[in-house]
């Protein structure tokens, strides 16, 4: 009796969100965002500099970086340079994330440029996000997305070019952070995680501008709100979950849950 082999999915693409490419400005710089879906930046020429959750890397030709799902992420041309990208986003039900940090090869580029052609018969769009499939072009979506996963585990497969930025001010917005991460519950404020940085509160309000695009404790804030979705997410109760995040007062977590995210936890609890 022929029992036959499993075969897991190690990329499973699910949804395509955008598939877009971008000459940039010498001085073009975007804020930043977070949405809840994969997204791989390609540089195909010229620098950019990007920051990935606490961390900030400079990318040349060639190069690529993985931004996880409900990561900030924010990017700029970097030295002068007009950088070309191309910019894949995606649902994944199955997708090994490792290296942040992808090099891509001349075939690699090459069937990358390929790919992005090809998806114009393949998808209807708006602007830059993907609206839907194209009719009758069920069959080329599906060839679509085979050649997407083996481009990516071609990617994933080769040795990783990780190129952090060697400036200072990036190793300060990494060090705070990581600082707010260990202290999910509160009670911080700009001058204690500058104390910690070793530099001063001014400093700080500079760098997070430049990195984050907003101020130390708006990025504080609402990295507390983000961990507040996830603790809901998982099956806590609106009080466990302010308590979990140091609030003594269930009702004014809630004000501050609404004022971040536009929304009361309950309200939350129920989109989900």
């Amino acid at each position: 009796m022929l029992q036959g082999c499993q075969i897991n999915h190690t990329i499973s693409i699910d949804a395509v969100h955008t598939f877009f490419k971008s000459d940039f400005k010498s001085d073009y710089v975007f804020g930043g965002e977070r949405h809840s879906f994969w997204e791989i930046v390609f540089v195909l020429g010229g620098t950019v500099g990007v920051t990935a959750g606490d961390e900030v890397f400079v990318l040349e030709k060639g190069q690529a970086v993985i931004h996880k799902p409900d990561e900030f992420h924010k990017i700029w041309s970097e030295f002068g340079t007009n950088p070309t990208v191309i910019v894949l986003s995606f649902g994944a039900s199955a997708f090994p994330f490792g290296e942040r940090i992808l090099s891509l090869d001349a075939t690699c580029g090459a069937k990358l440029s390929e790919l992005y052609d090809y998806s114009f018969s393949c998808f209807e769009r708006s602007g830059i996000a993907i609206t839907g499939i194209k009719h009758g072009s069920e069959a080329k979506v599906e060839r679509f997305r085979l050649e997407a996963e083996l481009l990516l585990h071609s990617l994933m497969h080769k040795s990783p070019e990780r190129k952090a930025s060697g400036v200072r001010s990036a190793e300060i917005y990494s060090m705070a952070v990581k600082y707010m991460e260990d202290y999910p519950a509160g009670g911080l404020c700009i001058d204690e995680i500058a104390e910690h940085c070793s530099i001063s509160s001014a400093y700080l309000k500079k760098i997070f501008v430049r990195y984050a695009g907003c101020s130390v404790m708006q990025y504080y804030n609402l990295m507390r709100a983000r961990l507040a979705c996830g603790h809901i997410s998982n099956g806590r109760s609106v009080k466990e979950t302010a308590i979990l995040l140091g609030f003594a007062d269930q009702n004014y977590f809630s004000t501050f849950f609404k004022r971040i995210m536009g929304m009361s936890p309950t309200e939350y609890r129920k989109r989900l």
